[in-house]
């Protein structure tokens, strides 16, 4: 009876470890999406205090340092976070338009975030 009991406990710790590994790796797929839209520039005016959207024509990182922003065809507008080397690239890049660019989204009811790689 104790070797039963024994497999049973055994059996019962080895499904909760799966599924928690499971768990994992489905949550970790969660969020990540591929958008397409336009990459806008907020580009600052320090004396002025206001700031001024820009579709740049073409690589934009001998600007001053500025947030990016992706909006949508539908509207909804991502603001782009990440690593430094993946702004980066967003900043060396020649087109800004029709841009398509995955990432984790994350967000809530007062705004989206798309992290990049």
């Amino acid at each position: 009876m104790k070797g039963f009991r024994l497999v049973v406990t055994s059996l019962i710790i080895a499904v909760a470890f799966a599924g928690l590994f499971t768990v994992r790796s489905f949550a970790a797929d969660e969020g990540q999406k591929t958008v397409t839209g336009t990459i806008i520039c907020l580009i600052p005016d320090y004396k002025k205090g206001t700031v001024t959207p820009v579709i740049a024509t073409g690589p934009c990182n001998e600007l001053p340092p500025h947030q990016h922003v992706l909006m949508t065809k539908e509207g909804t507008v991502y603001s782009l976070q990440g690593l430094q080397e993946g702004l980066m690239k967003i900043e060396a890049m020649p087109n800004k338009t029709d841009v398509t660019m995955a990432g984790k989204i994350e967000g809530n009811n007062y705004g989206w975030v798309l992290v990049v790689d």
